[in-house]
């Protein structure tokens, strides 16, 4: 693999990245299936523990997901009535073969839901493959340095 088709990689990377976070916030949760493989595994499963508070209150617990189907499903139910941003940034990105690669990405998120108020900050750590129809999210990791949790004081 020359330069060119590593920084073309990683520029499609980048744009399947930027989907998956406009996709979740604007609750376009079956074009999800566009962006990860079809034997994917999704795991937030420690993501809503605060490393150093434990389990905010209020907050729920998110299994680890394996499957397209499954991980769409997953995804709608948990942000289907919640306001939400995703933001993601400064991505290490390691194309590791002409079909796959590693990303870590910095993330800070909030979801606001008729409950509570979840901000958070830290890392997607991914893999990525190249299927026949570009890249796809094989596996992600969401991983927290931080998260805070409020009573909602929703005023839509």
């Amino acid at each position: 693999m020359n330069n060119l088709e590593r920084l073309w990689a990683i520029e499609e990377i980048k744009q399947l990245k930027a989907r998956y976070f406009r996709y979740l916030d604007t609750k376009k949760f079956q074009d999800l299936r566009q962006v990860f493989s079809a034997d994917a595994v999704f795991d937030v499963s420690d993501a809503m523990r605060d490393p150093v508070t434990g389990t905010p209150p209020g907050a729920i617990e998110i299994p680890r997901m394996s499957g397209l189907e499954n991980i769409v499903a997953g995804i709608a139910e948990v942000l289907g009535s919640a306001q939400s941003v995703h933001h993601g940034h400064m991505a290490e990105i390691d194309v590791t073969s002409l079909g796959t690669a590693t990303g870590i990405w910095s993330m800070e998120d909030i979801v606001l839901t008729d409950e509570f108020q979840l901000r958070g900050y830290g890392h997607y750590h991914e893999t990525y493959e190249k299927t026949a129809e570009g890249w796809r999210i094989k596996t992600l990791k969401l991983t927290r340095l931080r998260a805070t949790v409020e009573q909602a004081n929703r005023q839509d």
